[in-house]
């Protein structure tokens, strides 16, 4: 029997399984689906290679409902480090007032003053020292410097600039808003991503007696005696189901697999338990709703013969900003491309007539548009059914058709102009005209593939919250979830850093118990 049992092992349970094993009387198990690779020699190109994204190698394989029955790839790491181990390692953090919106949804003690000592725990920035900013954390925090720059990017900064974009040195200062340097969790020459478990997972977390990591392990349900979890049921490398006890749950599975497990064990609506016959033990309607997620599109060029070359960066430069009419700040998310590999898109490959494009794309940050997640079956081999719901507001739709001709602008300066032969689908005539551009929107439109807010946290289960500010499930005891779903509402930037801040804050609830 063990003390915990952390499910999943990516931005927020590798540092929850790290931070309660420090404690050598508490045996913890960390349970992962995907591979492991304890030794840094044997981690794979893809998830070692920062300039680029890895969305296929160590994937869950998992598809979602974007817009009006198209579906798209939906990747979500499948490793030691989960997503963190697979994204594009850009380290940014919430904004005070993304922070202001979780208290006002009923959790005062998750302001900005709260969470900014777990995001400076966990970072060792090596450009910036104040009051901000961590020196001692397991991820490194590295800015591009301006000789590292690409031509394109150079380009990039030039436009937003010249267009009457402010610099910004610190994009992780409360207050920055513009354009510059990407912070980013890197190191070394290559690049190399640093994921969570290369930071914290170290070999010497590793050979901690009192830790157990069991790869290939694909948790069924959470197991109860009583109101009170007390083990999982999982299979171990393909093999048939078998129970693990423990003293306390912590599910880290991310915003898809942590409320998959909770509906599977007999935790949410009703009705989608009954519809798979699973006896339902907690009726918390908010299990698998309030999914939130940031639509990304641009405006994409077919690269000149020459102009780009793979080994570059996918991205190095970032312009945050504020849509206009916003109350939401630094709610638009621009970032000039070096090349983005079409391979796994084929729509967009067969309008392009190119295997790779470049070109400026933008995410929306704070859209109002909710999504569902549902059980496909009861079998955890299925992947459930992931409806992201984009574009459900006229306001959604609003801001990503302004800002789409706001990457026309910026796409069209000389010096970025020059790297790109066509331009993918848009034309000037296409971009004056709304009709045309909204229907680009929803053509061109994918997520930036930053699920939360599956099991958000509140104080009223009759509200949709699922945990309270512990992030110890409503009405259950010695379970808890920790990761990117308990979020209520999605930050105003890429979600990993959060995701990790959460980890590291949860994980000093539960030493305090």
């Amino acid at each position: 029997m063990y003390d915990d049992i952390v499910v999943g092992s990516g931005s927020s349970g590798a540092v929850i399984a790290t931070r309660l094993s420090e404690d050598p009387s508490r045996r913890v198990l960390l349970l992962e689906a995907g591979p492991d690779f304890p030794v840094v020699e044997e981690i794979p190109r893809d998830i070692l290679n920062g300039n680029a994204m890895s969305l296929y190698h160590h994937d869950w394989r998992f598809r979602a409902e974007i817009f009006d029955g198209r579906r798209i790839l939906f990747p979500r790491g499948k490793v030691t480090g989960g997503s963190s181990a697979v994204g594009a390692a850009i380290a940014l953090r919430g904004v005070p007032s993304d922070f202001d919106d979780w208290v006002a949804a009923g959790n005062p003690t998750w302001g900005y003053s709260d969470v900014l000592p777990y995001y400076q725990r966990l970072e060792t920035d090596f450009d910036f020292s104040n009051e901000y900013h961590g020196a001692s954390g397991p991820v490194p925090i590295r800015h591009w410097r301006p000789e590292e720059l690409t031509g394109l990017q150079q380009a990039f900064v030039d436009s937003c600039l010249q267009a009457g974009y402010p610099e910004v040195k610190d994009h992780n200062h409360p207050e920055a808003t513009g354009i510059g340097m990407i912070p980013m969790n890197r190191q070394g020459d290559p690049n190399v991503r640093v994921n969570t478990a290369i930071a914290y997972l170290t070999p010497e977390v590793r050979q901690r007696e009192n830790l157990v990591i069991l790869s290939g392990s694909l948790v069924h349900r959470v197991l109860f005696d009583g109101a009170r979890a007390s083990g999982v049921e999982v299979s171990l490398n393909g093999a048939a189901p078998e129970e693990i006890t423990a003293g306390r749950v912590i599910l880290s599975a991310g915003a898809v697999g942590s409320p998959a497990i909770l509906l599977r064990s007999g935790i949410g609506p009703a009705d989608e338990l009954r519809r798979h016959g699973i006896e339902q033990r907690l009726d918390l309607p908010g299990v698998g709703g309030n999914l939130v997620d940031h639509p990304r599109t641009g405006v994409f060029m077919v690269p000149k013969e020459g102009a780009l070359q793979q080994a570059d960066p996918f991205l190095q430069t970032i312009l945050r900003t504020t849509a206009a009419g916003s109350t939401q700040f630094n709610d638009l998310q621009y970032y000039g491309v070096n090349h983005f590999d079409l391979q796994l898109f084929p729509e967009l490959q067969m309008l392009s007539g190119a295997p790779v494009i470049l070109g400026i794309m933008v995410v929306h940050q704070r859209p109002d548009s909710r999504g569902r997640l549902v059980l496909s079956s009861t079998n955890p081999a299925d992947q459930p059914t992931i409806d992201l719901n984009f574009l459900s507001t006229e306001r959604d739709m609003q801001v990503l058709v302004d800002a789409v001709r706001s990457c026309w602008t910026l796409v069209n300066h000389p010096d970025i102009r020059k790297y790109g032969d066509e331009f993918v689908v848009l034309s000037e005539k296409i971009i004056n005209n709304d009709a045309m551009v909204q229907q680009y929107v929803k053509m061109s439109l994918d997520s930036a593939y930053h699920p939360v807010g599956t099991a958000r946290m509140g104080p009223d289960p009759a509200q949709g919250a699922v945990v309270d500010e512990q992030c110890r499930v409503h009405g259950a005891q010695d379970l808890t979830v920790a990761d990117a779903s308990i979020m209520p509402d999605i930050v105003s930037c890429n979600t990993n850093l959060t995701s990790i801040m959460i980890g590291e804050r949860v994980a000093e609830f539960l030493q305090a118990v």
